[in-house]
C-alpha cells in the first residue's frame, strides 16, 4: 500500500475511533471535516481496481462506522446505532452450489445469538438467471433508493434480500424476522458500491442505494479467506492476490525453515508454475494428487514428493533438505521413481545442482513456499 494512503486510512480510523453507535454521536464539526476529506481522498484512488472481481473482498466485515440519512432502513436505525451490539457482512461472492453468490448482514447480540439477514447477490461477472437489480426509489417508509448507476464496471453488488431470523443460544429453533421478502418485490432488492478496497484487503469503504457511507475493516484472517477461495475455486489472480495478504501480515513461524513445524505430510491445494518448472511440478499442477512428505517417514533431514496419478501408480521424488538460514530450505533430488502396485522404475530426471523453498508463511495446518524457479506452493497439513 502507499504510503499515502496508509496515512489517510489511519486518520480516517482515528477519527471514528470515539464514536458512539458506529456514527450515531460523538464527531465534533472538526472530526467531520476530517472524516469527509480522507473518504474523498480514499474514493477518488479507489485502491483495488474491480474490487468485485478480487478476492480480497471475500469474507467477513466488521462495522465500524457508517452516515446515517433519513433514507436508512429499518434494520440499520433499530440495529447499527446500538454499540452493545457488534454487526458484521459477509461477502461470499465466490460460493459455490444452487446458493451462488451471496451478501449477509449479521448482528451479534454478545453471547445471546445472532439476527442473520442473507441475500442473494450479482455483479458483472457473476449474473443470476432472472435476477433483475432494483429499479425506482421505492416507498419512503422503507427507506428511499437512489438510482444512479455505478460509476465504473466491478464495482457493484446488487442483491436481494430472501430470508433472515434470529438464532438465539437459548432457544432450540430459529426465530424468522417478520418481513415478509417475497412480498415486498423490489424493496428487498438494493445495491452496495465498493468504493475503495486497500491493497492489503484489511479495510473498505462501500456506498449503498439508500445513500449510507459504511467503513468496515477485515474481521476474518486472510489464511481463512485463502483457503476458503482455493476451496470454492477461485481463479489464480484471486488466490495470488491473498497470497500476497498473507505474507504482508506475517504471523505463522518467525524461523520456519528451522522449525520443527515443517515435518508431516503436506498436501498441495494450489499451486502456480514458473514457466521453467520441472515436469512433476508441471504434472502436480495440473491437478494431481500431490503430498510431500517431510522428515518422518521420509527419513531425518529427507523429503519425499508424491505424485498420485491413478490408483497404485504414482510418482515419487525424493530428496535431502537442510535450513540455510531461518526462511530457506535447501533441496537435492537424488532420486525419481515411477510406482505401479509397489514395482518401482527409475526415471531418467536429474537436478544438475541443488535447488531450494523460501518460506512465505508456515503454522500448525498450512505453509507457503515459493520454490528457486518462482513457482508458488499452498499446502494444507494431512498429518
Amino acid at each position: 500500500m502507499r504510503r499515502g494512503l496508509e496515512n489517510v486510512q489511519e486518520a480516517l480510523l482515528e477519527c471514528i475511533s470515539g464514536v458512539k453507535g458506529r456514527g450515531k454521536s460523538g464527531l465534533s464539526a472538526e472530526q467531520e471535516a476530517q472524516l469527509q476529506q480522507a473518504v474523498a481522498e480514499l474514493e477518488a484512488d479507489g485502491g483495488v481496481p474491480a474490487p468485485t472481481r478480487s478476492g480480497l473482498l471475500e469474507g467477513r466485515w466488521r462495522l465500524l462506522y457508517t452516515t446515517r440519512p433519513g433514507s436508512a432502513s429499518p434494520i440499520q436505525r433499530t440495529f447499527v446505532g446500538t454499540d452493545a451490539f457488534a454487526v458484521y457482512q459477509e461477502i461470499l461472492l465466490d460460493a459455490e452450489g444452487d446458493g451462488g453468490a451471496r451478501v449477509n448482514n449479521i448482528v451479534q447480540f454478545g453471547g445471546a445469538g445472532v439476527l442473520k439477514v442473507e441475500a442473494e447477490a450479482i455483479t458483472d461477472t457473476r449474473p443470476r438467471e432472472g435476477f433483475a437489480p432494483r429499479k425506482g426509489q421505492g416507498f419512503p417508509l422503507l427507506g428511499k433508493s437512489a438510482t444512479y448507476p455505478p460509476a465504473a464496471k466491478d464495482m457493484r453488488v446488487d442483491f436481494q434480500f430472501d430470508t433472515a431470523a434470529f438464532d438465539l443460544t437459548a432457544l432450540p429453533f430459529k426465530i424468522p424476522y417478520p418481513v415478509p421478502f417475497k412480498l415486498l418485490g423490489d424493496e428487498t432488492k438494493g445495491w452496495l458500491d465498493i468504493t475503495y478496497l486497500s491493497p492489503d484487503g484489511r479495510f473498505r469503504l462501500s456506498r449503498g442505494n439508500k445513500g449510507t457511507l459504511f467503513v468496515l475493516v477485515r474481521d476474518d484472517p486472510p489464511t481463512d479467506r485463502l483457503l476458503a477461495a482455493i476451496m470454492s475455486g477461485a481463479n489464480d489472480v484471486q488466490v495470488s492476490e491473498l497470497v500476497d495478504a498473507v505474507e504482508a501480515e506475517g504471523g505463522g513461524e518467525a524461523s520456519p525453515a528451522q522449525s520443527r513445524a515443517i515435518q508431516g505430510t503436506w498436501r498441495l491445494r494450489w499451486s502456480v508454475q514458473a514457466p521453467n518448472a520441472n515436469a512433476l511440478q508441471r504434472l502436480a499442477g495440473r491437478g494431481a494428487r500431490s503430498f510431500q512428505v517431510v522428515g518422518g517417514a521420509a527419513g531425518p533431514g529427507r523429503l519425499e514428493n508424491r505424485l498420485e496419478l491413478l490408483p497404485g501408480l504414482r510418482v515419487r521424488a525424493s530428496a535431502a533438505c537442510s535450513p540455510q538460514g531461518r526462511r530457506r530450505t535447501r533441496v537435492a533430488i537424488d532420486g525419481v521413481f515411477l510406482e505401479l502396485f509397489g514395482l518401482r522404475v527409475p526415471l531418467p530426471i536429474k537436478q544438475n545442482e541443488p535447488g531450494y523453498v523460501d518460506w512465505l508463511y508456515l503454522d500448525d495446518n498450512l505453509r507457503i513456499t515459493r520454490g528457486n524457479k518462482g513457482s508458488v506452493f499452498v499446502h494444507t497439513r494431512e498429518a
